[in-house]
């Protein structure tokens, strides 16, 4: 045999190999445009693409993303796709034309699949990324693969068949009669499938319009939603305000989104998380699951980092009436020591140059509906700011407490559209000195003239505490024109909750909202309280003041109730603010012994 017979033949025993394990009758090049530099070609006479990051390693991470018809994906998503790409994650896809999730489709799918992750090295969970009618493609080839699936991310999915296209539409594709259809579509219809998924364990995040007339929320995610809730899955919606079907520019460049795409994407669902080598092997914080309430099935990220206030006593005895009274799933993080132990005795960077602090399990905040946020002076890696940042950029509501204004020492700063951004400009401002006495003149709050009917202020009475009236604003820096001040803090003469007023020092803003907007233009709603010492939550009106404050942060006012308790649910005996440590009785704990605070 001759050389040129000999290359002929490898040639032609490469293809019928690659052809063999992959199923597809033929690979072959295509030019079909995409948003960003790609390779685009044939597999089995459907066209198809990937878009690799400059390096590539075994394994790589991937997202899957769909539907890929003859102009998608487009433009418009060329900056979600670089974040991906930035983070070391491909993207590919391959057009089942209008299969509505039929076999005929997801067996196109196996053979792309088994493509990418065989001959291509790709990793073998991906993360699906679905966009309308790509719902029901990916949804319906992920049930049946479950165990090869990192997480679901959709953009208004169709995840119903009855919604979108409609039966009549769908039978073609599915090659039934209409009364085959029926029959049949509790197989076959996304939302009636969801246990595979809830048992592999599965996260999903939806981005959903509340005006979708297509594909209507109602009719799809919040039917996802409720069900896989039930199964036990692990799922989340962000419900984009005004927003219908269309092609806004929001949907593609949700922080929300690629955050969650991309945790998942290098950390497959079904694969244990890495821990750091100074991370003990246990839960470094708290979980409560919600009851029956008003915020059954939303869930807060409740954050305890400071040395003076005794936050780690106060954050989970307000999970714990958030969870039990008001219905929400409540998550409490912790500053914690090499050891893994609450302590609440590390010092600042000032006090001991070069500390640095950590808080596990931040990347929670992806997936929370709510924060509640203490923390001072914390110098953190620049992975745990990212997590903050990523938050603040969420559009999702910010309840900012005591030190939370000077939360941060160094570290990664926050920047949007490219200029660094102050707590004082996030927050509507920042500690600038102890108005009232350090640690001797509690204070009173005073409700603002006017804003009575405020929700925020709904059934408060009395308000008291132990610590005392912060500073944040002065000639120089006034309350910002868009902050909204309902609470104003008037020193008094002891710590003493019957003691007189200070008539030397005039009241000052302690409680205000406002609005903050950062990348990607979506509102979150703020309320920043210089309250908030464990001591302080003793009181009824600043407890009270902090639970209305999350109702009205995730748009419950209608659901506000003065007569639901705001009682601690066991006995609350917090400890006295300071840095004496010794004398205060305050050393480093593990995570549970704070179970009851």
């Amino acid at each position: 045999m001759n050389r040129q017979h000999t290359i002929v033949l490898l040639v032609v025993t490469a293809l019928l190999l690659k052809i063999s394990e992959t199923g597809a009758q033929e690979i072959s090049a295509a030019n079909k445009s995409l948003p960003l530099s790609g390779e685009s070609f044939r597999i089995d006479g459907h066209e198809a693409f990937v878009i690799t990051p400059e390096q590539t390693t075994e394994n790589c991470p991937w997202v899957w993303y769909a539907p890929t018809l003859t102009n998608l994906p487009g433009k418009e998503e060329s900056w979600m796709f670089k974040q991906f790409l930035e983070a070391g994650i491909a993207i590919a896809g391959v057009d089942v034309g209008e299969s509505y999730g039929s076999p005929t489709g997801t067996n196109i799918y196996d053979t792309f699949y088994q493509y990418l992750t065989k001959q291509r090295n790709l990793s073998t969970q991906p993360v699906l990324l679905a966009r309308s009618r790509g719902g029901l493609m990916l949804y319906n080839w992920a049930v049946e693969h479950a165990d090869h699936v990192g997480a679901i991310a959709g953009i208004y999915p169709v995840c119903n068949l009855e919604s979108y296209p409609g039966l009549e539409r769908a039978k073609t594709a599915y090659g039934r009669s209409i009364e085959e259809m029926r029959t049949t579509l509790p197989t076959i219809n996304p939302i009636d499938r969801l246990k595979y998924l809830a048992e592999a364990k599965v996260p999903i995040l939806h981005l959903h319009g509340d005006q979708d007339t297509v594909v209507p929320n109602e009719q799809n995610s919040a039917v996802v939603l409720s069900r896989y809730l039930e199964q036990g899955g692990d799922m989340q919606i962000k419900l984009m305000k005004g927003q219908g079907h269309n092609m806004w520019t929001g949907w593609f460049q949700d922080t929300t989104l690629t955050h969650f795409v991309i945790k998942h994407a290098k950390q497959p669902a079904t694969q244990p998380s890495e821990k750091s080598k100074s991370e003990p092997d246990v839960q470094q914080w708290l979980t409560f699951k919600g009851g029956d309430g008003p915020g059954k099935n939303r869930h807060i990220v409740l954050i305890a980092a400071e040395q003076e206030y005794r936050s780690e006593q106060s954050m989970p005895m307000l999970a714990k009436i958030l969870s039990q009274h008001h219905g929400f799933d409540c998550t409490v993080l912790f500053s914690v020591n090499d050891e893994g132990k609450v302590d609440p005795t590390l010092p600042a960077p000032f006090k001991e140059k070069g500390k640095v602090h950590r808080i596990p399990g931040l990347d929670q905040l992806a997936s929370a509906d709510c924060c509640v946020w203490l923390s001072r002076f914390m110098q953190l890696p620049d992975d745990q700011m990212d997590h903050f940042h990523q938050y603040f950029d969420s559009g999702k509501p910010l309840l900012a407490l005591r030190t939370a204004n000077h939360g941060f020492w160094g570290g990664k700063p926050y920047q949007v559209n490219g200029q660094k951004v102050s707590l004082r400009k996030l927050l509507g401002g920042t500690f600038m000195g102890h108005h009232g006495g350090w640690h001797r003149e509690a204070t009173r709050g005073l409700i603002v003239s006017g804003k009575e009917t405020h929700p925020i202020l709904t059934g408060v009475g009395d308000i008291w505490g132990t610590s005392d009236v912060y500073r944040c604003h002065n000639d120089q820096n006034p309350l910002p024109q868009d902050c909204e001040a309902l609470i104003l803090g008037q020193p008094l003469q002891s710590l003493d909750q019957d003691a007189e007023p200070n008539r030397d020092k005039e009241p000052l803003p302690i409680g205000w909202t406002k609005t903050w907007t950062g990348n990607g233009n979506l509102e979150s709603k703020l309320f920043h309280f210089t309250m908030g010492s464990a001591k302080d939550f003793t009181n009824e009106g600043v407890r009270r003041i902090v639970v209305n404050a999350i109702y009205w942060g995730l748009n419950l006012d209608d659901k506000i109730d003065p007569s639901r308790s705001v009682n601690p649910v066991t006995a609350y005996q917090p400890m006295t603010s300071g840095f004496n440590y010794e004398k205060l009785g305050v050393i480093p704990k593990d995570v549970k012994d704070y179970l009851n605070p």
